[in-house]
């Protein structure tokens, strides 16, 4: 049976299928990876699914899906016109070329790996949609897909229920509708298929109902992963295995989104510093707080400064003692970002470099002249080292700033009320923000909170990470100790920001008049900024085991409150945070922050997306006939002969108009059927032609130009 004779009703059943089938492969991508706005790559699926649905020719639904991967990567990454997008693009591609061919693949920027996971998908589509229509099987992708699943919901954070139940329930009426296919197509149950269907269905849904209401015994087998990483402990004890590498290692990461879980120690070193101050190194800040983990503010803007320039960049007020040093840098692990401390000014690089900060992160970038980040071996920088005043911080008032309020003191809806009377509780008698602010930090030293690695849990899909940590585990590292204090001090009202980077390291020794520090991995480190107002940001420590290495002065009177510091960047400075974050050097998939589609616009665009599949099918009479008039026109200018093939178009299209062939009917007597219908008898001359090319193996080169008119003529009849 040829796909055309198919009823609209079950190709709609069978592409349905294979599109949901592909989808589950995507839907745990953002949970098990670091994949984001997975919703442009569902709706993708569905596009190309919907092009196999209508039967629209490559020349028309390919450059329809490019335009879709150009507007896609658009939205997400350049922020350009069109025209200039497709440009990007091609200088991507350009660019990445021999990168494929050299293993260079953790240069990839965001955008190609992007494309390239598009062009997967079509690919995938494609496959699917072979496999449906020329063999009807898809039991091996049915099984590598359950497989998938399983290992996912066994080995990382996915949770797998749901996407099992799908796929027993479905997947065994879909595996047991292409059975049924093939059968028919060999005509073996052409006149029971009713029957056939019965007791499918009463088959599957009798198993479903005997596996819900059957008992359920507990685990027989020891959970794998205990196992796994049990062994790689005892392994590593023993000898250095290369396979340790594969087992998650404490360390500097992009993506925060999901805390929790245990780590094993890295001594790897990550860059040796030459200082006079020890302090903290920073990376970047996080400020949105989602139950789970830490997301970045969404902006575009960037500040950019020159090699040895001043960054141009207020960190406190005049109230703020601050002393001027320097500091030399050595890399040890090559990153696209610079680490620095609280209070930079400049920054001096043997390139010639440009360095651009994200407004909403502080993460600050080296870069060519091009835009192109760029990994440097060394470099000096010159920063202020403050003293915070405490009778200055404790004289502050309340911050008044909404803007600011707004964003630093952003809390999921669904945080737990107890974290909020916890916060209340321990501020209760405390009148400045100063002292409420210590007294949460040292809530954690005294309340039997503990520092560990190893044994760590992770919230469950219900659970809050602050909650769990606070209430129920109340053992944990930096994450859960940081990210606690500054969700309590939002709960209250007072602003705070999550921060990442390293400690200040090991001391190695002393070297003219500067200290040596050795910075590993297990010195990577989050901790706390709180605002207040008329002093700026202001670093504190909640986690157990570990000390401020800033330094708190009492001074002997207050002084007046000053003005706020100048933390907003010149608008001059700014230039697009895409030209920087996805260059074709750009850092991997982790770093950059993409603007996610809400489930709310994947819905409108898919709604958008099954509303004109429908308008068009609905209104397929009107505008089908004349699309295969041009197609068939097209395959006449290549050269082609498509009689044969044109002949069948045209009964796919009286049969879709209504004039069904009946079961045992020649096509002869259906060819006068036709003519009598419209009063002609063009369908019989071309039935005759037909038979003539088909028995006798002739071409029907030289009727052609004949048999174009009369075909176009019945064509254009079934428009309606």
């Amino acid at each position: 049976m040829m796909e055309a004779a198919k009823p609209i009703g079950r190709r709609m059943l069978i592409y349905g299928f294979a599109c949901w089938l592909l989808i589950e492969w995507l839907l745990p991508l953002e949970t098990a990876s670091d994949t984001r706005n997975t919703e442009v790559f569902i709706a993708f699926v569905a596009l190309c699914f919907l092009f196999y649905l209508l039967r629209t020719p490559i020349w028309i639904s390919a450059p329809i899906k490019m335009a879709y991967i150009i507007y896609a990567l658009n939205s997400l990454f350049y922020h350009v016109s069109y025209v200039q997008a497709w440009k990007l693009l091609f200088q991507e591609i350009a660019h990445h070329a021999p990168m494929l061919f050299t293993a260079r693949w953790m240069e990839w920027t965001n955008s190609f790996r992007s494309f390239l996971f598009f062009f997967l998908l079509w690919l995938m589509a494609y496959l699917l949609h072979y496999l449906l229509w020329t063999q009807k099987r898809l039991f091996l992708f049915y099984v590598l897909t359950v497989i998938y699943i399983t290992v996912l919901d066994t080995f990382t954070a996915f949770r797998g229920n749901g996407a099992v139940i799908r796929l027993v329930v479905f997947g065994f009426f879909f595996l047991s509708f292409l059975h049924m296919e093939r059968l028919q197509e060999k005509a073996k149950i052409a006149g029971r298929i009713r029957e056939w269907w019965g007791a499918c269905l009463c088959l599957i849904g009798l198993a479903i109902v005997c596996g819900y209401v059957s008992p359920k015994l507990p685990p027989q087998w020891p959970d794998p992963v205990a196992f796994v990483k049990s062994y790689a402990a005892v392994q590593e004890e023993k000898q250095n295995d290369p396979a340790l590498a594969k087992v998650k290692k404490i360390g500097y990461g992009q993506n925060d989104s999901r805390l929790g879980g245990p780590f094993i120690a890295d001594d790897t070193v990550v860059f040796i510093a030459e200082d006079e101050k020890r302090h903290y190194w920073r990376v970047e800040t996080k400020d949105i707080y989602t139950g789970k983990g830490w997301e970045s503010f969404r902006s575009e803007q960037i500040q950019s400064f020159e090699n040895n320039a001043d960054l141009g960049y207020s960190w406190w007020s005049p109230e703020v003692e601050k002393q001027l040093t320097d500091a030399s840098i050595r890399m040890k692990q090559s990153y696209f970002h610079i680490v620095y401390p609280l209070g930079l000014k400049k920054v001096n690089a043997k390139e010639d470099v440009v360095y651009r900060m994200e407004a909403a992160t502080e993460k600050i970038y080296a870069t060519d002249r091009s835009a192109y980040t760029l990994s440097l071996a060394s470099y000096d920088i010159v920063y202020e080292y403050p003293t915070f005043p405490i009778e200055a911080l404790k004289a502050a008032p309340p911050v008044k700033d909404a803007s600011l309020l707004k964003r630093y003191t952003q809390l999921p809806e669904n945080l737990p009320e107890r974290v909020r009377n916890l916060a209340k509780q321990i501020i209760s008698g405390k009148p400045t923000q100063y002292e409420q602010v210590k007294a949460i930090e040292q809530y954690f030293h005294m309340n039997g909170y503990m520092y560990e690695t190893t044994d760590v849990a992770v919230p469950g899909k219900n659970e809050d990470y602050v909650d769990q940590f606070l209430f129920k585990t109340k053992k944990g590292y930096c994450d859960n100790f940081s990210t606690s204090m500054v969700v309590m001090l939002r709960s209250v009202g007072i602003p705070a920001r999550w921060v990442k980077g390293y400690t200040p390291g090991r001391l190695l020794e002393e070297k003219n008049g500067k200290y040596v520090y050795e910075i590993t991995n297990n010195d990577a480190h989050s901790w706390v900024e709180v605002y207040f107002s008329g002093i700026g940001w202001v670093p504190f420590e909640p986690t157990q085991g570990f000390t401020n290495p800033y330094v708190f002065a009492a001074s002997q009177s207050a002084p007046e409150t000053a003005s706020l510091p100048n933390l907003r960047q010149p608008e001059q400075n700014r230039v697009p945070l895409d030209e920087v974050r996805e260059q074709p050097h750009s850092v991997s998939a982790k770093e950059a922050s993409l603007p996610a589609w809400s489930w709310k616009q994947a819905v409108v665009a898919l709604a958008v997306l099954f509303a004109f599949a429908w308008i068009a099918y609905r209104t397929r009479r009107k505008w089908w006939p004349y699309a295969t008039i041009v197609r068939f026109q097209y395959k006449r200018k290549k050269g082609d002969h498509p009689f044969a093939e044109a002949y069948l178009s045209l009964l796919r299209h009286l049969d879709d108009y209504g004039l069904k062939r009946n079961q045992g009917q020649t096509l002869r007597q259906y060819a006068a059927y036709v003519d009598d219908w419209f009063q002609t008898n063009e369908m019989t001359k071309l039935t005759l032609l037909y038979e003539k090319t088909i028995y006798q193996q002739e071409t029907a080169r030289v009727e052609w130009t004949e048999v174009k008119e009369l075909w176009e003529n019945l064509i254009k009849k079934t428009v309606s």
